[in-house]
């Protein structure tokens, strides 16, 4: 069997071409198939007598997987031609492209090549803009590849973008049969083609002349081949078929892609000879850095992390339901035992998936997400929050306009956070745009409070960053003369979001620069003065802390420094005794800041023998955290530990685990000075423990 895909700009004529061909080949006694890779599904229509056929993709979403057969997809057209449409969506609902991928997988699944065929024919949408139209060059669907052009420059420019995308699927072996041209009657027009026939070393198969008899056979619903044999017309297309079965049986004469640069397209479009001009042919580039180049995490699981933290909020993940799994995974342990449906019960407590599969890739996700929200209105949902994953950001989703006219209809509120997966960039980019979303909630109020203080930036599931609500921190915020408001986003409900304006201050639970940016931005909308310092970890963030706050409120703290520091050193010094003179070696991470935990160290008599940054987090490796008079090195191996022999290993990694050496891991303490004493001591009892038995 030998495949051959017609392209060319649409409405240049393809259908027609492809219709004739395969008729022209037929009635020589071939068995030919043509495939319409179009949503118009039109590209069969002169070979059943006009009429349109049932398409491929209409008829799997209407028919169960088991009660599916080839040949009610298959119709026998003029000359015995066997006829097959992909169709498509609906006009701006869902991927079209996808449905190509979907009709071949079908098709194959079918076996659709046991079915004794000469030719196969494809004739596909426009040029080569998109993966799913691309699939006839991949996958080894396509033997040969012929363009369909005209005198009109953007036809020579939609030809050069789908040898373009050859050269992008190029295997080695040449594929391209030649140019047709479909002539528009125009003058010099075969010149001005051919000039660019020239450029990209392809011949012009045939010239189609601009003929009337085209219309009339059309208006009858019959090829030119069939309705007028002894025509010009019909001796052009035989000329296209004559062509095709000498390339098939000697595809050494097939050509490789050659596209021509933009400089050389400019000079089609000026009429200037190109001939020659091979400093002008289009160079497939690679950029080493962005191949190599990743994402940590997508946006959309950044906007799931802090939205299902509210009380109050369920969020339904408008995607597969594989999203809404990894998402929910390393939070709630019950996800890693459950089936997941799109009908309203939750991936995890707080958290639906509309479970996208490739039927709604191809013809959109907007009926199972009006489904889902729905089915949660029944259930009383107060207020949703819809976040979008990759594959609706690609088909078109609209869930902004959808939620907007589901919140009039059901009289609850629903949120739209259209990041669309890795469409709006990483984690933290998802991260702002729910925060910033749910911050419109609050209230806005004029008159502040100045007694009270909102904690923002909260992650209360994060692994390096331990609760803020616990004991330490509210001693804190009291010594400081602060009553607590709220915290947003973690441990907070809607009312608590709703009464955050009322703060006239906000302080972050801790220091990260994206963290820094969102939380500014919160705070400006609402008026709220956010204080430069976050809550403080160690003795000397303390004091900066306390002095920030004195500055900010006018309040006289200095005697409150005294006490906590005095504290601090009365705290240690009972420590000190067990750690005196011992050595570690610190092991962290280089997204964290640990300038508290080398000044603990130090308070307590323990000497740094060497630092360095786990590799364990290969997107954010940075400059080393420790001061400029530790040692530092990349690796840490039991070879270093043997070397060094320290008393302790302080490692932020689990990488770290076997060493043959006392080992602890670090955790954040909590704000505060009830948080770094606990820690403090903690880590005095763990020169306790014998070396081996440390994970006791």
């Amino acid at each position: 069997m030998f495949q051959i895909a017609i392209y060319g700009k649409g409405g240049i004529g393809k259908s027609t071409m492809t219709a004739n061909i395969s008729y022209i080949l037929s009635s020589e006694g071939r068995k030919v198939t043509q495939i319409g890779c179009d949503p118009k599904h039109d590209s069969t229509r002169l070979l059943l007598g006009g009429r349109t056929q049932n398409t491929v993709l209409d008829y799997l979403r209407k028919t169960p997987k088991e009660n599916r057969k080839l040949e009610d997809v298959v119709f026998e057209g003029s000359a015995g031609v066997r006829c097959i449409e992909a169709g498509g969506p609906e006009p701006g609902v869902g991927c079209a492209g996808r449905g190509i991928l979907t009709m071949f997988d079908f098709l194959d699944s079918e076996n659709l090549d046991e079915k004794g065929t000469d030719y196969r024919i494809y004739d596909v949408l426009g040029d080569v803009v998109c993966g799913g139209f691309a699939v006839p060059l991949r996958k080894g669907y396509a033997d040969a590849v012929y363009i369909v052009t005209s005198g009109e420059f953007m036809s020579l420019y939609a030809a050069n973008n789908i040898l373009k995308g050859l050269l992008n699927y190029d295997d080695g072996r040449p594929r391209v049969g030649g140019l047709i041209l479909n002539s528009r009657g125009m003058t010099g027009e075969e010149e001005y083609v051919r000039n660019f026939a020239d450029g990209v070393g392809l011949p012009i198969v045939s010239v189609v002349p601009r003929d009337p008899l085209f219309a009339d056979s059309e208006a009858s619903g019959f090829t030119v081949a069939e309705a007028y044999p002894d025509s010009e017309a019909a001796e052009s297309l035989h000329k296209i078929a004559k062509d095709i079965v000498m390339k098939s049986s000697n595809p050494e004469m097939l050509r490789n892609p050659h596209p021509l640069s933009d400089d050389a397209m400019d000079m089609v479009a000026k009429g200037l000879s190109i001939s020659g001009c091979s400093s002008l042919e289009y160079r497939r580039v690679r950029n080493p850095v962005n191949d190599c180049w990743s994402l940590k995490s997508c946006a959309g699981m950044g906007a799931v992390a802090y939205s299902k933290m509210v009380q109050g909020v369920h969020t339904i993940v408008h995607g597969p339901t594989s999203c809404a799994y990894m998402m929910c995974y390393s939070t709630d342990l019950w996800t890693g035992f459950r089936d997941f449906h799109g009908d309203g019960r939750p991936v995890c407590q707080k958290v639906s998936c509309t479970a996208l599969d490739d039927s709604s890739s191809v013809f959109g996700g907007i009926p199972q997400l009006r489904r889902l929200i729905r089915k949660r209105a029944e259930l009383d949902d107060e207020c949703i929050v819809v976040i979008s994953m990759c594959v609706p950001g690609i088909i078109g989703d609209n869930i902004v306009d959808l939620c907007s006219e589901e919140s009039k209809n059901l009289g609850i509120r629903i949120i739209p956070i259209p990041v669309d997966g890795i469409g709006a960039g990483s984690a933290s980019n998802g991260i702002r745009s729910v925060v910033l979303k749910l911050s419109e909630l609050a209230d806005h109020v004029d008159e502040k409070d100045s007694s009270l203080i909102n904690i923002m930036g909260e992650y209360r599931t994060s692994t390096n960053h331990m609760s803020v609500l616990d004991e330490s921190v509210v001693e804190l915020l009291e010594e400081a003369g602060f009553r607590l408001n709220t915290v947003f986003p973690g441990f907070c409900d809607l009312e608590g979001i709703r009464r955050m304006g009322r703060a006239k201050y906000a302080v972050r639970s801790y220091d990260e620069r994206n963290n820094r940016i969102t939380c500014e931005m919160v705070c400006n909308s609402l008026g709220i003065e956010l204080m430069c310092n976050p809550l403080p970890r160690g003795m000397r963030e303390i004091e900066a802390w306390m002095a920030e706050v004195s500055e900010l409120t006018g309040r006289n703290l200095s005697d409150v420094i005294i006490k906590m520091r005095s504290e601090y050193e009365r705290s240690l010094a009972a420590i000190r005794s067990r750690t005196e003179g011992k050595t570690a070696i610190v092991v962290t991470r280089p997204s964290s800041d640990y300038s508290w935990l080398f000044e603990i160290l130090e308070d307590l008599g323990i000497r740094v023998l060497r630092s360095r940054q786990t590799t364990y987090n290969r997107w954010l490796m940075g400059q080393p955290a420790c001061d400029d008079k530790t040692p530092y090195t990349s690796d840490l191996t039991s070879a270093d530990a043997e070397e060094l022999s320290p008393d302790i290993v302080l490692s932020d990694s689990q990488t770290d685990v076997s060493l043959r050496t006392r080992h602890w891991r670090i955790l954040t303490p909590s704000p505060g000075m009830r948080g770094i004493i606990d820690w403090a001591e903690r880590l005095g009892r763990a020169f306790y423990a014998p070396e081996m038995e440390m994970w006791r």
